[in-house]
């Protein structure tokens, strides 16, 4: 693809367009409590390779995947202080990227060695990562987040897919009820047919990304936010009591969707846990929310092959590993890089709509040097439709 075509917002790479715009924002590259003090991962988004690492003093640091004497990886070396060293001949880079000891070579030599370096900050048990040119801008907040009692992250979301497949998803509120139909069959929350709808849908460009409503005749109108660039925010269902038995953990959350490289990405929540009257309880919660038993992944890979139904997703998945089945099983459906040109959009897919015109029109100003909207991050939006997503 040409990297200059705005309309193209899935080739993510090094010098495309859509790559250029997600890397003017922070984005995450892993949860803190994945990377202990002294530890080194190779990483891989938007189709570039670094190594991330904690330095002993608990400071994470972005560097570049290879050592610049002979290619090896670095995260295949050692953490030694703030800096991380070469495991083939025991070149020493610190967290900016200057080589500060090289073995056996004079002494001058490393002040002409540097590899690239990115700044990186946690925030909401997540390390984000700068990949953009220049100095960052102030990482995108969410004060209802900051100020909740008790936050959980959940595991990162692997899938053999494009981020915008997902994304793509964010601003359609009425796929639920037959995506989602054998969740709430489960939950008794729609009877066991799909709902057919008669709302009115309308979308509109916020502050933050957009706001997509639906107004059904006789009920309170719902609400659905994405924050650009690639943000969902759902909120909870407010009237679950959380000590009942079989209650989900999750308040309100935030999914990260990350390109990994143009043909999968991965996914990171940030949830709000609802607090339960027991310390007991809300530690097996935390427990809950925060690792998953059996990969949904592999039973969505069984209904895209056929081996079972959607009826057949096993029994004793949680509400949030169903709708993780369901979300998989139609995104990861269109294919690792979705046909979009072939798509026929109807009258209801007013959010689709506008989310890929806004997207469209910010590549366009990005390629044509034009100013690029600044989102924000309002506090206390519009209650969401309380339904959960994967």
């Amino acid at each position: 693809m040409n990297g200059a075509d705005y309309t193209d917002f899935v080739h993510t790479g090094l010098g495309t367009l859509a790559g250029r715009y997600l890397r003017t924002f922070w984005q995450p590259v892993s949860r803190v409590q994945d990377l202990a003090p002294g530890k080194s991962l190779p990483i891989l988004i938007m189709n570039e390779r670094l190594t991330l690492y904690r330095g002993d003093s608990g400071t994470p640091h972005v560097v570049a995947f290879r050592c610049a004497h002979r290619g090896t990886q670095l995260s295949t070396g050692w953490v030694e202080d703030d800096c991380i060293r070469c495991l083939y001949h025991g070149w020493k880079y610190d967290g900016s990227g200057q080589c500060v000891e090289q073995p056996g070579e004079d002494d001058s030599f490393k002040t002409n060695v540097r590899i690239r370096s990115y700044p990186t900050q946690e925030y909401l048990g997540l390390v984000f990562a700068y990949l953009g040119e220049g100095d960052p801008p102030p990482i995108k907040r969410f004060p209802d987040f900051e100020d909740a009692p008790e936050l959980a992250v959940g595991p990162p979301q692997p899938w053999p897919c494009n981020y915008f497949n997902r994304i793509d998803n964010a601003c359609d509120p009425l796929h639920v009820g037959f995506t989602h139909s054998e969740s709430l069959r489960r939950v008794d929350r729609g009877g066991s047919e799909p709902r057919r709808f008669q709302a009115t849908v309308t979308s509109d460009e916020t502050s933050y990304g957009v706001m997509t409503t639906v107004a059904n005749p006789g009920r309170p109108s719902t609400h659905i936010h994405f924050h650009m660039p690639n943000i969902n925010q759902v909120h909870a269902e407010e009237n679950q009591n959380p000590d009942a038995e079989g209650a989900t953990p999750w308040g309100d959350r935030l999914f990260w969707r990350v390109p990994v490289d143009d043909e999968r990405c991965v996914s990171y929540l940030v949830g709000m846990l609802k607090v339960p009257s027991s310390a007991e309880e809300r530690e097996r919660r935390r427990r809950v929310a925060e690792s998953v038993a059996v990969s949904p992944n592999d039973v969505a890979e069984d209904v895209l092959a056929g081996r079972i139904s959607m009826r057949g997703v096993p029994p004793d998945f949680n509400q949030r590993e169903i709708f993780w089945v369901e979300d998989y099983v139609t995104e990861v459906g269109q294919g690792p890089i979705a046909p979009r040109a072939d798509d026929r959009l109807g009258r209801r897919d007013v959010g689709t709509a506008l989310l890929r015109r806004i997207w469209q029109r910010e590549l366009l100003h990005l390629a044509g040097g034009k100013p690029l909207k600044h989102w924000d991050s309002p506090a206390n939006l519009p209650r969401v439709t309380p339904v959960p997503v994967s």
